[in-house]
């Protein structure tokens, strides 16, 4: 009997996600389909995604929808509640536009901006004032994906390596060891820094870890 995925499982998986009402593309983990929909970015490394459910590393829907699922290909269709959101009135603010040229930008409707360390996209440019609408840019949107559950992962070292790479944190070799995983760095990691990190990634996987 095929296992099914639970809460707190690594699960290795794929998928292509759209908008719902246009198709629009606006994520892959696979490079065929980036290619196809013409939104490939040589730039990204496209692969399947390891990830714990339910500890919010997917939308919530996709993560709420992977639970009690076996491996297999599956469509899932998200309202915006589950998906990225409603647009939030709040989240509209009105700028003066000399904080844009204090900046040497000249704002237009569709630019991309931070402010404050937020992105926002400018909506609007009228007398002197520039609205920035700080909403994901998928707020409100109805959205689908295209969902390949490849499988439950168990390996200790892809566990660590998904955690790595989720906390942002460039490594060099993942291997297994006896009870362990290590862990090699270009340059070694001071003991203060490595030791609350090795905590965090013991907290997310339950396997322990030691860096080189």
């Amino acid at each position: 009997m095929v296992e099914k995925i639970k809460k707190g499982d690594f699960v290795e998986l794929d998928y292509t996600a759209k908008i719902t009402d246009s198709e629009i593309v606006f994520d892959t983990t696979i490079e065929a389909d980036a290619k196809k929909y013409d939104v490939y970015n040589k730039e990204t490394k496209y692969k399947p995604l390891i990830v714990k459910i339910g500890e919010g590393h997917l939308v919530k829907g996709l993560d709420d929808f992977v639970i009690d699922k076996i491996p297999g290909v599956y469509k899932v269709d998200l309202n915006p509640e589950h998906a990225f959101g409603k647009k939030n009135a709040k989240l509209l603010r009105l700028v003066s536009i000399k904080e844009f040229h204090k900046n040497e930008i000249q704002p237009m409707p569709g630019l991309e901006v931070e402010l404050d360390g937020y992105r926002g996209i400018v909506r609007a440019v009228s007398g002197g004032r520039v609205m920035v609408d700080f909403n994901h840019p998928l707020s409100s949107k109805d959205v689908t994906y295209d969902l390949n559950i490849k499988g439950i992962v168990t390996d200790p070292k892809l566990k660590v390596e998904a955690a790595l790479e989720l906390f942002k944190i460039p490594f060099e070799n993942t291997e297994n060891g006896e009870n362990k995983v290590v862990v090699t760095f270009k340059a070694k990691i001071p003991d203060e820094v490595g030791a609350p990190i090795a905590a965090e990634l013991k907290k997310m996987t339950d396997v322990d870890v030691e860096f080189k």
